[in-house]
């Protein structure tokens, strides 16, 4: 905000170069507006000093100006251009930006630098802080078209700061979802101000909602596990369980040792040794494991793990070839869930579809939840989010097939 301050600054000052030319000749008739024989000695003055940013010099030359009875109307309207950059300048901002309301009011301002101006008091109001003022300046900026990120942030932020969460949450909203329609990123920060405001607002919904925009666009550990936590909170069964531990494992989310032991575990029990010991030992790398007790405890279960990877593996194609053969796709889909454990996504794909095209007796979202992750861990995420759009069975699928679809996009 202080570089954008220098500049506002800056600009005024750019703005003075060919006004001041009439200086020089005030005698000079002339259609345009003329600086008066009375004021233009003390205005050639201020404007020296301004160049030398001898700012002291410019109030005091501009003082004689304005207590001048003589001024005419363009004297007024060249004294507060002086003004207000002497005033910036200084960072007097209070001071600058009733100058700079005398040159937004002055029949002699340019249609053609309206914009800037508002664009200028817009900040200074928001440095001084005067929230109401920057709103006001701000929505008249927005309202002249071709938008400005930066204006849209200061006026989003000042709803906040006076505590109006309620246009707080209105405004970040339609920002947001102009810039989403766009094509462009909402920054983090905007975001942030979203979520904060649902929550201040006491709306669960609208947080969860700004909480899955923040995964998306700023796809941070512990915004996903915010989402996480209310899934961890429901009484889940086994399998749903292992399909909270496996997002939250996919999005860096999971933390506790406790939890990746909970993890290999599940996997063993749905037949995915192969799961449960990358799980174990991406645990042991990552240092969970800090009571001796557990480390021994899942150290044997990594070791079991690995004993019936090795025995399983080379019998996985006749399974498969087995599994291909029987009425029912229950079958199949355990033996995708076996590719699945070991990494290979595309063999898991391929059986997961084949079982649920058969049709199974339980589990059906669940077979195709992890249908979808496959998918996208193959690199197939169209695919991933079509059949993750699919689940419709469970509720707490259904919710998690809509978190690896925010996955799949972030």
């Amino acid at each position: 905000m202080k570089k954008v301050l220098i500049f506002a600054a800056l600009g005024a000052a750019v703005t003075l170069g060919g006004v001041m030319s009439a200086i020089a000749d005030d005698a000079a008739p002339s259609s345009k507006p003329q600086v008066s024989i009375a004021a233009g000695k003390d205005l050639q003055a201020a404007q020296k000093a301004l160049a030398g940013r001898r700012y002291d010099e410019v109030l005091a030359d501009l003082d004689k100006v304005k207590a001048n009875p003589k001024k005419n109307d363009y004297d007024e309207y060249l004294m507060n251009l002086f003004y207000y950059t002497a005033y910036a300048g200084q960072k007097k901002y209070q001071q600058a930006v009733a100058s700079l309301e005398a040159i937004m009011a002055s029949k002699y301002l340019p249609a053609s630098e309206l914009k800037q101006r508002l664009v200028q008091a817009t900040l200074l109001e928001y440095q001084i802080p005067n929230y109401d003022k920057t709103i006001e300046y701000g929505t008249r900026v927005l309202k002249e078209g071709s938008g400005n990120a930066q204006i849209e942030t200061v006026v989003a932020q000042s709803y906040y700061l006076k505590n109006d969460f309620k246009d707080t949450d209105r405004f970040v909203r339609g920002m947001v979802e102009a810039q989403i329609k766009a094509g462009q990123s909402p920054s983090e920060e905007v975001l942030l101000m979203g979520q904060s405001s649902a929550m201040k607002l006491n709306d669960d919904r609208s947080v969860s909602r700004w909480t899955e925009l923040l995964v998306t666009y700023h796809p941070k550990p512990e915004y996903w596990q915010n989402l996480l936590h209310g899934l961890y909170g429901e009484k889940l069964t086994d399998r749903q369980t292992l399909q909270v531990h496996r997002l939250a494992a996919d999005v860096g989310a999971l933390k506790r040792g406790s939890d990746f032991a909970e993890m290999a575990q599940l996997a063993l029990d749905v037949g995915a040794p192969g799961e449960a010991v990358s799980t174990l030992t991406k645990g042991f790398a990552a240092n969970v494991f800090t009571v001796p007790a557990d480390k021994n405890r899942n150290q044997h279960l990594l070791d079991s793990a690995k004993k019936q990877v090795a025995a399983d593996q080379p019998a996985l194609p006749k399974t498969e070839a087995d599994a291909t053969a029987a009425p029912t796709g229950d079958r199949l889909v355990g033996v995708g869930m076996a590719y699945f454990g070991n990494g290979d996504y595309a063999k898991a794909t391929k059986d997961l579809s084949a079982g649920l095209a058969k049709g199974v007796s339980k589990d059906a979202a669940d077979a195709r939840l992890s249908l979808g992750i496959a998918q996208l861990k193959a690199g197939d995420k169209d695919g991933a989010v079509k059949t993750f759009r699919q689940i419709k069975e469970d509720p707490v699928s259904e919710r998690l097939a809509v978190l690896w679809t925010l996955r799949a996009r972030s």
